[in-house]
C-alpha cells in the first residue's frame, strides 16, 4: 500500500499554509519587518544593498506596500519596535526622547548624540521576474518625502483603475533643497502601473490612463445658424419695403400701389384751360372749378 496521503484538492496546499515559527518564540515584535534584501540610498545618491552592493539602475521593482514603526536603537540595531497600525498617528518621539536617560542615547550620523527613538518609513518591493524581495527603511526627511509621493500617487491611480493597482518603478534620486543648500534625495520614477491579485493570480499590465475630455471652443460645434423670423413670417403676410434705409436685408421692388393710392399718385387730369403764354397776363387764366 503507498504511504502517500491523498489531499483534498479543495484544501489549503503546502505552499499556502507554510509556517516556520516556534511555538513559544518571544521574539520582540516587528523583528521580522524587514523582509527580502535591506536597501539603503547613500550619501553619494547611489542605491545599495546591505552590503553595500551597487544595484542596477534599470530594475524595475513593484512597489507592494508601505509600513510605518517607531524603533529603539542601541549599538546600531533595534532592540525595541512599535508596528503602527493603518490610520494611526506617530506618537510623540521627541517626548520619547527626552523620557529615556541621556546614557540610551546614541551617536548619529552626524556625530552628535540623539535620542533612541527614531521614527521610521518603510516600503516594501517586489521584482516581478525573481520575486525576490526588497525592503526600503528610512527615517530621514528626503526618504520619507519619497514614500509618501509614491504612496500618494499610488492612491489616485486606484482612483481611477480599482484598489489592485501597483506601481512598477525604478530607484531614481532628485534634488530637494535643505538649510544647508541642497542635496540629492531618494526617488521612486513610476515606469508603468501593474494589477495585482486577479481572480486567476496573474499579473496583468494596465493601459495608459484615458487622456483628459477636450474643451470644444464654440466656433468648433457643428452649429446651423438660425434666423429669426421676419415681420411678415410672424403676420402670415407680405409687407411691402417703402425704401427704408435701415433696413437689413436688400432692397426689393416695391410692389405696384393699390388703385386707390394708384390714382394719388397720378398728375392731375388735363383741363380745357390752356396755359398762359408769356404774352398774356395771368390774371386772365379762368377758373378750371
Amino acid at each position: 500500500m503507498s504511504n502517500v496521503v491523498k489531499k483534498d484538492p479543495a484544501s489549503i496546499d503546502n505552499f499556502t499554509g507554510w509556517e516556520d515559527g516556534v511555538e513559544g518564540d518571544d521574539r520582540p515584535e516587528g523583528a521580522g519587518i524587514i523582509q527580502g534584501s535591506l536597501i539603503k540610498f547613500s550619501n553619494e545618491a547611489m542605491w545599495v544593498t546591505r552590503d553595500c552592493d551597487k544595484l542596477s539602475a534599470n530594475l524595475e521593482l513593484v512597489a507592494v506596500d508601505v509600513g510605518r514603526v517607531v524603533q529603539k536603537w542601541h549599538d546600531d540595531r533595534p532592540v525595541e519596535t512599535i508596528v503602527l497600525q493603518p490610520h494611526q498617528k506617530f506618537p510623540d518621539v521627541e517626548e520619547m526622547n527626552d523620557k529615556t536617560p541621556r546614557e540610551e542615547w546614541v551617536e548619529g550620523p552626524d556625530g552628535n548624540k540623539r535620542g533612541p527613538w527614531q521614527a521610521q518609513h518603510l516600503l516594501y518591493l517586489l521584482d516581478l521576474k525573481t520575486m525576490d524581495k526588497y525592503t526600503f527603511p528610512t527615517g530621514t526627511t528626503g526618504g520619507r518625502i519619497a514614500v509618501r509621493d509614491l504612496r500618494d500617487k499610488t492612491m489616485w491611480m486606484r482612483r481611477l483603475r480599482g484598489p489592485n493597482v501597483y506601481a512598477v518603478v525604478l530607484l531614481s534620486n532628485t534634488f530637494m533643497n535643505t538649510k544647508w543648500g541642497g542635496r540629492q534625495r531618494p526617488h521612486f520614477k513610476i515606469v508603468r502601473w501593474v494589477s495585482l491579485g486577479s481572480e486567476d493570480g496573474q499579473v496583468e499590465a494596465l493601459p495608459p490612463p484615458p487622456p483628459p475630455p477636450q474643451t470644444t471652443s464654440q466656433s468648433d460645434l457643428p452649429l446651423n445658424e438660425v434666423e429669426e423670423p421676419s415681420l411678415a413670417e410672424e403676420m402670415n403676410d407680405e409687407i411691402p419695403d417703402f425704401g427704408n434705409e435701415n433696413a437689413e436685408s436688400p432692397k426689393a421692388t416695391a410692389p405696384p400701389l393699390p388703385n386707390s393710392r394708384r390714382n394719388l399718385k397720378k398728375p392731375p387730369a388735363k383741363t380745357g384751360v390752356k396755359k398762359p403764354s408769356p404774352e398774356r397776363p395771368a390774371s386772365n387764366i379762368l377758373d378750371a372749378g
